[in-house]
């Protein structure tokens, strides 16, 4: 399985994309409670459920890991995992993954300059009130010296989308056979 890290903006959603119209590799759909995006589809970027669906559902063990990032619950659902999927974590999901001593995960944490992220959420629409408490509590959560089980950090800050996503894929690859 393939997880990749990184702060918001920092290129992981985008070049899951393309990975996964490029390569055989399909992406976990994991929830949240977070209100959904305009360009977001239920069920395809996530399951979007109320705090309460949500709670009844971590109840029921229905959830691998959750965690709670940026004011909202996430949660990978336990019918998503299987071999050669890709998801998208935060680094309390990452130790929760690892916790779980599963086989072939490959975390690839995905770095970008302050800057670079700013241009790219106002870019996608973001308030900039929320830009700026994005980064700041990024800072936090994203701390690199802090995360811990990672194969390989990328700096996404001067590299295509499309570059991207196949130096991620060829990465993953290449470890997930290492680590067989």
């Amino acid at each position: 399985m393939l997880i990749l890290l990184g702060p918001s903006a920092s290129g992981k959603t985008e070049s899951a994309k393309i990975m996964i119209n490029r390569y055989p590799i399909s992406r976990v759909v994991t929830a949240t409670t977070r209100p959904k995006r305009a360009s977001e589809i239920d069920g395809f970027d996530y399951h979007f459920f109320s705090e309460m669906e949500f709670e009844k559902r971590k109840s029921q063990g229905y959830f691998a890991e959750t965690a709670y990032y940026n004011g909202f619950r996430y949660g990978t659902p336990n019918p998503e995992l299987r071999d050669d999927k890709l998801i998208i974590l935060e680094p309390q999901g990452l130790a929760s993954f690892l916790h779980l001593k599963r086989s072939g995960i490959v975390a690839i944490y995905l770095k970008t300059d302050e800057e670079t992220r700013q241009t790219r959420m106002q870019l996608r629409g973001d308030d900039q009130a929320a830009i700026a408490k994005r980064i700041q509590q990024d800072r936090i959560d994203f701390a690199l010296e802090r995360t811990q089980g990672l194969d390989l950090v990328i700096d996404t800050t001067a590299i295509s989308l499309s570059d991207l996503a196949d130096r991620i894929y060829q990465t993953y690859l290449r470890l997930l056979e290492d680590k067989k």
